[in-house]
């Protein structure tokens, strides 16, 4: 063991860290409206890395060190115990971007933090602001933030060392400063080295998918013991959601290395726990290359807010999403930790870990102190007190002791003097909370249709939402819940008049109701009805709810009519209710300043401060009462917009003059431009109006993306007050995202052809298409002519030119593309596509045989190609009567070349690929005929769970050659039963009933192809036309033959 040098206290430091990087670039400036907006994608990534330098943060203390990346998200890079070296959270040496996130860019290993709709967020790869503090009691703190822009949400995390511990802790805010709720989603991801015989220690009984569904841990329905690592070498990805007790630890332990490490948070706190896999196929395994070097694969360990990460599917059991009141905020505290030497790991706390072995010659529990231990530990055996021992331990220091019986963790409690650090009974305890819906529960029912709406506007799907509130009150219109939710998605869409009728019929049901009582208040506020606007917003404040919102309004409206001393008082009033409200301290801070009280202000700067060093507003208000010049607010990703929020802030109680000083430090940008010439038209100041006009109509319009309501009272004033384009495009942008898009389209079709900026043009055709107007050609050949060397008019111009089947011209344009862009394998995938459905197959997979795609998580789009283009070559080759080359090219179609950009799983449904084979191979191979006919006809009895497809028909037709009508029976129902709509199956009917003319009509049908939402990889039936394929040649009559081995002497 090397020698480790002493340290007083901890210490924080920068430190310049050079790792192999493969960078990301190639921003997109087409606006990616819904959930993302108004942030941007990034396209470009690479194989080819260089040595860059990162600035690194650095904390240690004599038992710990922790990495801080602040260019990456704030991304903990990476922990360590110091005596060993060994890592308990995984130090990527290569810092290797891949299309994983919402945006794109992402990094493995670490601690990822992520607040907002979904992981992993859009700062995740990005800038973001950081304070170092060195504490006065020896401990050390690194301060993380940013703003989610989407919601307007602010989140920070105290990240602590303390001198004499080996855990490190993460505490953490988050504030929704806006009026009205939010999305919620929180959770850390862990990442951690899967080698090394890893078991995850995750205290419960079940284990949720992100659908909800529910199912057994920590063994699995096949009693496979996956909480190690290794026995999850089945299926795909894995996302075990582990539910059941009331805990407020788990761990894992890497039994080969004798280490481990654990995470404490109280179960209020931290209840969701998850575990992370990509699965041990090369499905999964071709990520390590993808992500890493040479450090190995990784598995995640995540601590969540809630107990599942939810897609849509989940609302359809106990899990819903969850929603973040108006200005809110939730604070929560998480410890992170190493073990040594113990053996194995049964539990932890913060103090201290331990191992109850079973497989030793006498009873014993081996310790590992987390903190310094000098105490009376207790142990209990069904409360009866086994053990009184007076132990002192330095962190990381173990020991054993002897126990006078074999006792269970599930009876075991161990108390430090009079605190219980662990209650084996309680945390063994199966919890009753229930993991199903009521068999019962009507999902047709007015109420399961605003839970509908109300979950689809919780994951920004605003309009399904809007959709479902509408048929919940179609059902029932005076249904309160949803009068009130659709009012708040009127709202948000600036539909006044609209919102106010809503709630006034929901007011003529219950003039008490909280939430209708505050979004009346807000309508009016806007329709500038002052008196009933105060009206709602007093009655709302006797509501737990929503007294806090409707506290800040009324202290706003008041500020803005200059009536500070009766502002004060509802300030007073909300801060009694909830002190660390971060808009009431705002409201504070600027009223003492603005009354002269300097100190209070001060003081009341300085409080908040040191809570959060990298607080915008208090930083910028401390500036003004030193009079001293105003400093840069933040480092972070898009600047000018926390410039513009901070503005906003101001302007909202008619401070306009503190909004113009804020705006004029932010770097250029064109809506600073905007707002600066807005808020001299509203200050009186004509002249400079005109000018900070005449500057924004000569932006750059790139990656200009408004999105607050308050940009759109700015956008709609500049829009009258000039004639640019420019104006019109910002506006259009804003209300596309307000699901505004007629009045939008009239904007564009407004600016005609004057923009000589493509993006514009995209967005105008993808709104013709969306909307069922004519001009979209033009408007993609337009943006191709005004951008030639650019890719994404490329793109868009030949996928048009697919979607409409005209696939020469979609050739066409997509290879001058990639002879200028030959790294572009968005733009090669597209090619292959293109040659394959010109019947240019050679060159398809000669293509595809020299290209690297670097992939997004689930991506199968160049495999798909690949298996396509030799399944086409192989029919070719059947026509040819060449089953020399039928049988190269189906071979070759079972592959998954990894350059590809996907690994091959474990299961992979072959029964096309059997058929073929099966029919053109030579009769005098019998046992590979009846391998392939048994592996076809007994599919479907082996794979359950699998979707229907065109498939099952191969295995039905096999089943009913061999007079085993009962099973193929069987299928068919089953099929039906499950997928009644689907076209496959229809197809499939009338093929057995041989019903010809609806066999012709079906063919020409398109399949229905569904949204997949996130975390949802939506099973496609791409077989089906090579299923019509085999019809259209014969072969699927003639299938029988394949059981007597006489098909390949009847091709002829």
């Amino acid at each position: 063991m090397k020698e480790i040098k002493k340290l007083e206290k901890a210490i924080i430091r920068t430190e310049q860290i050079v790792l192999t990087t493969y960078p990301y670039n190639d921003p997109s400036p087409i606006a990616e409206f819904g959930r993302l907006y108004p942030y941007n994608r990034f396209d470009g990534y690479t194989d080819q890395s260089s040595a860059q330098s990162w600035e690194m943060i650095i904390m240690e203390n004599n038992y710990i060190k922790i990495w801080i990346n602040p260019m990456v998200g704030g991304k903990i890079w990476g922990a360590i115990e110091k005596s060993t070296g060994k890592e308990f959270i995984y130090f990527n040496n290569a810092v290797k971007f891949r299309d994983v996130a919402m945006r794109g860019p992402w990094t493995s290993g670490g601690m990822e933090i992520n607040m907002g709709i979904i992981g992993h967020t859009p700062s995740c790869s990005a800038p973001v602001d950081y304070k170092m503090v060195e504490n006065s009691d020896g401990s050390v703190s690194c301060f993380i933030g940013a703003t989610d822009w989407p919601s307007r949400t602010e989140w920070r995390v105290e990240i602590k060392l303390n001198k004499d511990a080996a855990h490190f802790s993460t505490k953490s805010w988050w504030h929704n400063n806006s009026c009205m709720p939010q999305s919620y989603y929180q959770w850390n991801n862990v990442g951690i080295k899967a080698a090394g015989n890893l078991e995850y220690i995750y205290p419960g009984k079940q284990r949720l998918g992100h659908d909800g569904a529910s199912q057994s841990w920590p063994e699995d329905e096949q009693n496979r013991k996956i909480s190690f690592y290794d026995q999850n070498d089945h299926g795909e990805y894995k996302s075990y959601h582990v539910f059941g007790s009331y805990s407020d630890f788990w761990g894992c332990y890497w039994h080969d290395d004798q280490f481990g490490m654990g995470h404490s948070a109280t179960y209020d706190d931290k209840p969701g726990k998850k575990i992370w896999i990509w699965g041990l196929s090369p499905y999964g395994m071709i990520w390590e290359d993808l992500l890493t070097d040479n450090d190995g694969q990784y598995t995640e360990v995540q601590s969540g807010r809630l107990f599942n990460q939810s897609i849509a599917t989940s609302s359809k059991t106990p899990f819903k999403h969850r929603s973040f009141l108006p200005y809110s905020y939730d604070t929560w505290e998480e410890h992170w930790f190493p073990v040594k030497n113990s053996g194995g790991l049964t539990y932890s706390s913060r103090q201290l870990s331990f191992y109850l072995p079973t497989q030793v010659s006498s009873p014993q529990i081996n310790l590992c102190a987390i903190e310094p231990i000098n105490h009376t530990l207790i142990l209990f055996n069904n409360k009866t007190e086994i053990l009184r021992k007076e132990i002192q331990l330095d962190p990381m220091q173990t020991c054993t002791l002897t126990l006078p019986m074999a006792v269970l963790a599930e009876h075991l409690t161990i108390m430090l003097d009079q605190q219980i650090i662990f209650n084996g009974p309680e945390q063994s305890y199966p919890l009753k909370r229930p993991s199903k819906i009521d068999r019962a529960y009507n999902f047709n029912s007015a109420q399961a249709l605003y839970i509908q709406a109300k979950e689809w506007e919780r994951q920004r799907f605003f309009e399904l939402s809007l959709k479902h509130y509408q048929l919940c009150l179609k059902k029932d219109p005076f249904f309160i819940e949803a009068l009130s939710g659709l009012a708040g998605l009127y709202f948000k869409q600036m539909r006044f008049e609209d919102a106010l009728g809503l709630l006034t019929t929901a007011l003529s049901i219950d003039t008490y109701h909280p939430e209708s009582n505050y979004l009346y208040g807000l309508v009016n506020d806007r329709l500038n009805n002052d008196s009933d606007a105060k009206d709602g917003f007093s009655i709302a404040s006797q509501s737990v709810e929503y007294r806090m919102p409707a506290f800040n309004e009324l202290a706003k409206m008041l500020l803005r009519a200059g009536q500070i001393d009766q502002a004060e008082t509802y300030i007073a009033k909300a801060k009694q209710f909830q002190p660390e409200n971060l808009q009431v301290i705002y409201f504070e801070i600027v009223v003492n300043r603005l009354k002269g009280r300097t100190e209070k202000a001060r003081e009341a700067i300085y409080s908040l401060l040191k809570k959060d060093p990298i607080n915008y507003l208090a930083n910028y208000e401390l500036d003004l009462l030193n009079q001293d010049s105003i400093r840069p607010i933040t480092i972070s990703e898009l600047p000018y917009e926390t410039y513009i929020e901070l503005a906003a802030f101001y302007t909202n109680i008619h401070l306009y003059q503190d909004a113009i000083l804020i705006l004029s430090k932010s770097p250029d940008y064109a809506m600073i431009h905007l707002w600066m010439a807005w808020l001299h038209h509203v200050s009186g100041a004509p002249d400079a109006a005109k000018a900070a006009l005449k500057l924004a109509a000569t932006s750059n319009p790139d990656f200009v993306f408004p999105h607050r309501e308050e940009d759109i009272y700015v956008l709609n004033w500049a829009v009258n007050e000039h004639a640019d384009w420019k104006f019109k495009y910002y506006l259009a942008l804003a209300y596309i995202q307000n699901l505004k898009k007629e009045d939008a389209l009239l904007l564009l079709n407004d600016c005609a052809d004057q923009p000589s900026f493509y993006p514009f043009y995209i967005l105008r055709a993808n709104l013709r298409r969306e909307l069922g107007h004519p001009g979209r050609l033009g408007d993609l050949q337009k943006a191709q002519a005004q951008a030639p060397d650019e890719w994404r008019p490329i793109l868009s111009l030949s996928r048009y030119y697919l979607e409409n089947e005209d696939w020469t011209a979609a050739l066409s344009i997509v290879k001058q593309g990639y002879h200028q862009y030959p790294d572009n394998y968005y733009l090669g995938l597209q090619l292959a596509k293109c040659l394959m459905h010109t019947k240019q197959l050679d060159q398809a997979i000669s293509l595809m045989n020299n290209m690297t795609v670097l992939p997004n998580e689930g991506a199968s789009e160049g495999r798909n190609s690949w298996r396509e283009s030799h399944l086409l070559s192989a029919f070719n080759a059947i026509e040819a009567k060449d089953f020399d080359q039928v049988l190269k090219h189906i071979s070759l179609a079972r592959t998954w070349p990894e350059n590809m950009g996907i690994g091959k799983p474990y299961h992979v449904d072959e029964r096309l690929e059997d058929f073929i084979q099966l029919i053109c191979s030579t009769s005098d191979n019998a046992a590979q005929r009846a391998r392939l006919f048994r592996r076809i006809t007994h599919y479907r009895a082996e794979h359950k769970q699998t979707p229907y497809s065109s498939l099952d028909l191969l295995g039905i037709l096999l089943l009913r050659a061999t007079e085993n009508h009962k099973e193929a029976d069987k299928i068919l129902e089953r099929w039906k039963k499950l997928e009644p709509e689907a076209l496959a199956l229809k197809w499939a009917i009338a093929f057995l009933e041989e019903n010809q003319q609806e066999i012709d009509r079906l063919s020409k049908e398109k399949p229905l192809i569904k949204e997949a939402f996130p975390y949802e990889i939506l099973f496609e039936d791409r077989s089906f036309n090579f299923i019509k394929k085999l019809y259209e040649l014969g072969l699927l009559d003639k299938s029988t033959h394949a059981v007597n081995n006489e098909l390949t002497n009847n091709l002829d």
